[in-house]
């Protein structure tokens, strides 16, 4: 017997009762089925007291049972063949016996499944089925033969799911078969009824009596089994999908909602849970697209589900912190990021607990000896930088979180900052990361420099270099040395210029705190140890040190002409201590700090004369001189405090010198001034020269001008909306010598200009030659951008492609050319656009009749195929198909340079596909 042929029949047979009539459904049935039955055994053609829809789904149950074991039978043949004949043809199952079951289950369902759940359980098949809607519902059925149709065919479906041949259909419609089983498990049974109750009741009406509750409580059991077991067997984003589906059926019973959401956290807490819901939600991950959606799944895992929370975050924190490492999926890292910033919105303590002490765990040391190997601590680092390096702010957790681990990350710095490691670019930015937050700056130097020790900030930690490049940590660290620890913060903050500012702050506070400190330690009633004594003399040279590094920076001594008076101060407690302390055998070594304050101060004096505010420095004249006095002082301070008094005194004759010098520079101002005249002119051509006055400015990179560019930059706007075609060319070359400074607003106002010409073109002198010009003019900026015209690719590509739709032949060769270029730009990271971009190549080689637009397309057909390579075929498959038939179509064209241009397209599609079959396979071994 022939189980795949009866099964055709069966189907075919029946797909004709619903092209015929729905209004004699079960006689057309019966008629169906009293044919097929000529193919069936006699125990199957007897069958009695079924109604025809009941004996349809046994006869398909005998029919689909034979087929499960015909597969059954057909691998055991295939596991007992010799190994020599492992290829055997076992073609038994194919595409239309797959059809005929695919439909067989819609039947089962329609007539066995769907009629029979409660309202609100599971999704409406009339939106995948269109023949549900020809089906009518079946009537006089009892409570208890819909339970055991429903009984029936649930067990059906989960036989053919049990069958790995059949259970690819099966799975096309399992969320009707997991919404029967929740019923079947989960839906609350009516409570059995007394004797007494049960006399008042219709004889017609369902009695619950106490020995069917408990058939029907037993046989929930037996169901709940089946529903773990198929839940089990199912992949994960399929049971996360339909249970989802089912979930958010609008009037959905308040049972269903509850059970099906205990299930989704319980898969959700699995291994795996929360990649196959992401899997499960995001198709085809485009993060253009998808941002809502990311947002509302990490608020999603980010709330507390269940009554065990942390059981819970125990479950899904580690999952999120995988992610970072995960290849699973393109964008895993702002996934995770995304996560962890809902949950820290959440709930900042379980964030703090189950994420970020996680992660600093190897940075948490507080034994002397105790090693992280440099799998844990690149891990930790690595993890740490892709979660506070964000760009996009709603990513971004506070580093106040981090705080606690800012001494360790420092002491890892320390010992790498001069090395090739590559954890140093990580650690230096999060260590600029932690410095942003200004009411914790001064407090972390403290704390870098060795000046507090308290913890707060975490421990210093010692490390050593591992064997694959990496670093490890050893323990702790009791010896601090001062002068590396100046060295590697000056080099951390040396390229900022607020950090510098406010280090050569903390550091004038510092000495001037230490300077009277240590003359107080000096009186006979404080104590301290040869010990101490050696560590606050290695504490202050190496303050010394990094305060005299600072100073001769640029930024420092700028800094210092606008507000010297912090400096001045410093100078002054310097001579007090001096003074009170000074020793003629140590003089030299005590007031080595005042050489370097007072040449700071004359540094300023004599290269900064020009901004510096002289009055600040008439009281610290006074106060120089003062101190001249003083007989004790050596003869090198003495000769020195004179030239800080010289400078001062003739600061305003210096001025005055360099004044004349500067007036002969002013002429730079006065031809920007002179350009503003002329564009606030009533003639046109002396407005037109002013605009090209400023653009000379702005090329020749004039210093005046370009510190106004915004102002230049909104005065070309203003003139792109002329009707004089000089002034309006005036204002395009204008905004192209601007782009460099306004990338972004330039290109954007440049091809809207340029995708509104055709209708200026209508009522106004602009040519069509202009529209050509400004495409040529944006390509050429694209160019001079260079990789940043990644950021503005999307307008520039849909201005292109809105080109090649013009009207006139000229124009849509220009965008074709314009948008080939753009490509190589671009160097080909098209993404999504590209299918655009050849859909609009073939259409121009379908249907237009100009020689020069269609070989301007297959120009731009011929750099994409060089520009993809051996992504040629892995992109945009059919599309390229189309496009491969078109290019074949025009070989015989009457235009020779198509021709030509034809050729060399089918070259390029000829070599990839050479370069790509012959190809020799290459052994790599990867070490890790």
């Amino acid at each position: 017997m022939d189980y795949n042929e009866i099964l055709s029949k069966l189907i075919y047979n029946a797909k004709f009762i619903f092209i015929d009539s729905v209004t004699n459904f079960d006689d057309k049935m019966t008629q169906m089925i009293q044919k097929v039955k000529l193919h069936l055994p006699k125990d199957m053609q007897c069958i009695e007291n079924l109604s025809t829809r009941q004996e349809y789904l046994h006869i398909l149950a005998y029919v689909l049972r034979g087929i499960k074991q015909e597969n059954i039978n057909v691998d055991t043949e295939n596991i007992n063949v010799d190994t020599e004949n492992i290829n055997v043809d076992t073609a038994f199952f194919n595409v239309n016996h797959y059809h005929s079951v695919k439909i067989a289950v819609e039947f089962i369902i329609l007539i066995g499944i769907k009629p029979f759940l409660l309202p609100g359980v599971g999704i409406d098949i009339h939106k995948l089925s269109p023949i549900a809607s020809t089906i009518t519902e079946e009537k006089d059925l009892s409570c208890l033969e819909k339970y055991e149709r429903l009984c029936f065919s649930t067990h059906l479906l989960l036989e053919l799911y049990d069958d790995l041949h059949l259970r690819p259909v099966v799975l096309l419609r399992v969320g009707f078969l997991m919404a029967a089983l929740l019923q079947l498990s989960h839906a609350p049974l009516a409570k059995p009824l007394d004797k007494v109750q049960s006399m008042n009741l219709n004889s017609q009406e369902f009695h619950m009596t106490t020995e069917e509750y408990q058939r029907l409580h037993d046989r929930q059991k037996v169901f709940h089994t089946k529903l773990i077991s198929l839940l089990s067997n199912c992949p994960c984003n399929i049971c996360f999908r339909e249970l989802m589906l089912i979930l958010g059926v609008q009037n959905a019973p308040r049972w269903l909602r509850k059970e099906t959401l205990n299930y989704l956290i319980k898969m959700l807490m699995e291994s795996n849970g929360v990649s196959s819901l992401i899997a499960t939600i995001y198709d085809n991950f485009d993060l253009g697209v998808d941002w809502r959606k990311l947002d509302t799944f990490s608020q999603l895992i980010a709330a507390t589900h269940g009554k065990n929370v942390d059981k819970y975050y125990k479950a899904i924190c580690p999952q999120i912190l995988d992610m970072f490492s995960s290849d699973k999926f393109k964008h895993g890292s702002i996934i995770a990021n995304c996560c962890i910033k809902s949950l820290y919105d959440y709930n900042p303590h379980i964030c703090q607990k189950y994420i970020i002490e996680v992660v600093c765990a190897p940075l948490t040391v507080k034994e002397l000896h105790v090693i992280f190997s440099e799998i844990e601590v690149e891990r930790c680092v690595d993890i740490l930088a892709k979660c506070f390096l964000t760009e996009d702010s709603k990513f971004n957790v506070p580093c106040k979180v981090i705080l606690y681990v800012a001494t360790p990350l420092f002491c890892l710095y320390d010992k790498i900052h001069e090395s090739a490691c590559t954890l140093k670019t990580n650690l230096r930015q999060l260590l600029l990361k932690i410095f942003e937050e200004e009411t914790t700056r001064e407090k972390l130097y403290s704390a870098f420099l060795g000046h507090d020790t308290s913890g707060e900030f975490g421990y210093y930690i010692t490390s050593e270099f591992g064997s694959t490049g990496g670093i490890k940590i050893t323990g702790l660290n009791k010896n601090l040395d001062y002068e590396k620890l100046a060295d590697t913060i000056f080099d951390l903050v040396s390229i900022s210029k607020d950090l510098s500012l406010s280090l050569f702050r903390y550091m004038l506070n510092f000495l001037s705190n230490i300077n009277k400190w240590n003359y107080e330690i000096e009186q006979p009633k404080m104590l301290e140890t040869e010990v101490d004594k050696i560590e606050r003399i290695m504490m202050e040279l190496a303050a010394h040190k990094l305060l005299s590094q600072l100073a001769s920076t640029s930024i420092v001594q700028d800094a210092q002409v606008k507000n010297p008076e912090p400096l001045l101060s410093f100078i002054k407690s310097l001579f007090t201590e001096y003074t009170k302390n000074r020793s003629d055998k140590t003089e030299e070594n005590k007031c080595e700090m005042l050489y370097i304050s007072l040449m700071l101060i004359k540094m300023i004096l004599l290269e900064k004369s020009a901004s510096i505010k002289i009055d600040l420095f008439k009281d610290f004249k006074t106060f120089l001189e003062d101190h001249l006095k003083n007989l004790n002082m050596s003869a090198q301070l003495k000769a020195l405090i004179s030239e800080v008094v010289a400078c001062i005194t003739t600061h305003d004759s210096r001025i005055r010198t360099e004044r004349r010098y500067y007036q002969d520079l002013s002429s730079l101002s006065d031809k920007f001034d002179q350009a503003l005249r002329d564009l606030a002119d009533p003639l046109l051509p002396v407005r037109a020269h002013g605009l090209v006055e400023l653009t000379k400015l702005i090329e020749t990179k004039d210093s005046y001008a370009v510190a106004r560019n915004a102002i230049i930059l909104r005065l070309f706007e203003e003139n792109l909306k002329h009707e004089d075609s000089f002034i309006y060319l005036a204002s395009i070359n204008g905004l192209c010598a601007l782009a460099t400074a306004f990338p972004e607003k330039v290109i954007e106002t440049l091809m809207l200009e340029y995708i509104d010409m055709p209708k200026r073109a209508a009522i106004s002198e602009i040519t069509i030659e202009t529209r050509i010009k400004l495409g040529e003019i944006l390509v050429k900026t694209t160019k001079a951008l260079g990789e940043m015209s990644v950021v503005q690719k999307n307008i520039l590509l849909n201005g292109f492609l809105c080109a090649i739709r013009d009207a006139d032949p000229l124009v849509r060769a220009s965008g074709l050319s314009c948008l080939a270029e753009l490509c190589k730009v671009l160097n080909y990271r098209l993404g999504n656009v590209l299918t655009e971009i050849l859909y609009c190549i073939i259409c121009i080689l379908k249907s237009d009749k100009i020689p020069e637009c269609r070989r301007a397309a297959v120009l731009v057909a011929t750099l994409l195929f060089r520009g993809l390579d051996r992504d040629l075929l892995s992109t945009c498959t059919s599309d390229m198909i189309d496009l491969y038939r078109e290019l074949r179509n025009l070989r015989d064209d009457k235009d020779p340079v198509l021709q030509l241009h034809v050729q060399l397209a089918f070259e390029e599609i000829d070599r990839i596909m050479r370069d790509l079959l012959t190809e020799l396979p290459t052994f790599r071994k990867r070490i890790s």
